[in-house]
C-alpha cells in the first residue's frame, strides 16, 4: 500500500463524515478533517495492516485512519479549550474561531462521527474503538483533575499518558491487526509497540514544550499558568528539595514572562533529561516487541516509525513515504 494514497483517501473519507454534520458544528470539523497535519495516527493502522499475508483491504483501512484521526481531532478540539489556546497547526484554532462551547460540541461530534463509522466497519471495530474513547475521555479528565499538583507521581503521570495518548495509538495498531486479521501474538505485539510508542510520543511533546525554538503551537509557558505540568517539569519538581520551582509554579503573580526562568530552573534540576529517559525506557519496550514480530518490508516499515521519533524527537514530523 502507498502511503500517500492511503492518507489521501483518509482526508477524503474524513471530510466527507464532516460535511453530514449538523451546520452549528460543520465549519469546525471541516476546517479541521480538511487539514488534518501529519495523519500519524493512520499511517500506523496501514502500516500494522501490512503485517497481513494478503493485504488489507484499502477503502476499509482508510475507514479505520479516518475514525483514529477523529478521535484524534476531538481530543485537539477538547485541549485547545482547556488550554485556552489560540493557535492551532499554525492557524486560529476552533476555541478562538468559534467559541469554547461551538468547539467542546464540535469535539463531541467528531467522537459521534468516529463511533458511528467504526460501527458500521464491525462489531469487533465499535467495541475496541469505544474502549479507546473511554480512555482518551478519562485521560482528559485526569489532566484536567491534576491541575496544580505539584506532588504529582510519575507514575500517575504516565497512566495519565497512557489513557491520553498511549490508549489512540494501541488502538491503530490494534485496527491494523484486525483488519489484517492477524493471529493473536502478533496482535498483541503490535497493540504492546502502540501503547509504548504513543506513552513515548506524549513525554517526548512534553519536552519539546520547553524547547524555544520547536514550539508546539501552544501560547509559551501557557500550560504552567494552567497548571498542567508536563513530565519534565514534574520529573524536575521531584528533584527539586529547595522548593523553588515549586513555590514558583504555585505564585499567583506568575506571568507569561517568566517562562524563560521556568523554563531554565526545568532544565538545571535535571527535569528534561529525566524526562528523555523516561521515553526511552518506552521506546525500549517498542524495540523489543519490534524483534519478536514476524521479518520483512512490513517490519522495516514500522521500525521507520520508531526511529523517526528517537532521532527528531519530534512527533509531528512527517513519517517515511512506503
Amino acid at each position: 500500500m502507498i502511503l500517500a494514497d492511503h492518507n489521501e483517501r483518509v482526508v477524503r473519507r474524513m471530510v466527507e463524515l464532516a460535511n453530514s454534520l449538523p451546520v452549528a458544528v460543520r465549519p469546525a470539523v471541516v476546517e479541521l478533517a480538511g487539514r488534518p497535519g501529519k495523519l500519524l495516527r493512520a499511517s500506523l493502522v496501514a502500516a500494522c495492516a501490512a503485517f497481513g499475508p494478503g493485504g488489507a483491504d484499502p477503502g476499509r483501512t482508510a475507514r479505520l485512519g479516518a475514525v483514529v484521526e477523529l478521535l484524534h481531532l476531538a481530543s485537539l478540539l477538547h485541549d485547545d479549550v482547556i488550554d485556552r489556546a489560540d493557535i492551532r497547526r499554525g492557524v486560529p484554532s476552533a476555541h478562538a474561531k468559534f467559541g469554547a462551547e461551538r468547539a467542546s460540541l464540535a469535539g463531541l461530534a467528531c467522537f459521534s462521527l468516529a463511533g458511528m463509522e467504526a460501527a458500521e466497519l464491525g462489531a469487533g471495530i465499535s467495541r475496541a474503538v469505544a474502549e479507546a474513547a473511554a480512555g482518551l475521555a478519562y485521560g482528559e479528565m485526569l489532566d484536567v483533575e491534576r491541575a496544580f499538583d505539584t506532588r504529582l507521581s510519575l507514575d500517575d503521570y504516565l497512566e495519565l499518558a497512557q489513557r491520553k495518548t498511549g490508549d489512540l495509538f494501541q488502538l491503530c495498531c490494534v485496527l491494523g491487526a484486525a483488519e489484517a486479521r492477524l493471529v493473536p501474538d502478533v496482535a498483541r505485539l503490535l497493540a504492546r509497540f502502540g501503547t509504548a510508542f504513543g506513552v513515548a510520543f506524549q513525554l517526548l511533546d512534553d519536552c519539546l514544550d520547553l524547547d524555544p525554538d520547536a514550539r508546539s503551537g501552544k501560547p509559551d509557558g501557557n500550560d504552567h499558568l494552567l497548571g498542567v505540568f508536563g513530565a519534565p517539569t514534574l520529573c524536575a519538581l521531584h528533584r527539586d528539595h529547595t522548593g523553588e520551582l515549586a513555590a514558583l509554579l504555585m505564585d499567583p503573580a506568575l506571568r507569561p514572562e517568566d517562562g524563560p526562568k521556568v523554563r531554565a530552573l526545568v532544565i538545571d534540576l535535571g527535569g528534561l533529561a529525566a524526562a528523555r529517559s523516561l521515553a526511552e525506557d518506552q521506546l525500549a519496550t517498542c524495540e523489543s516487541a519490534l524483534t519478536e514480530l514476524p521479518p520483512g518490508e512490513a517490519l522495516e516499515g514500522l521500525a521507520a516509525y520508531l526511529t523517526l521519533l528517537r532521532e527528531t524527537t519530534c512527533p509531528t514530523t512527517s513519517p517515511p513515504t512506503s
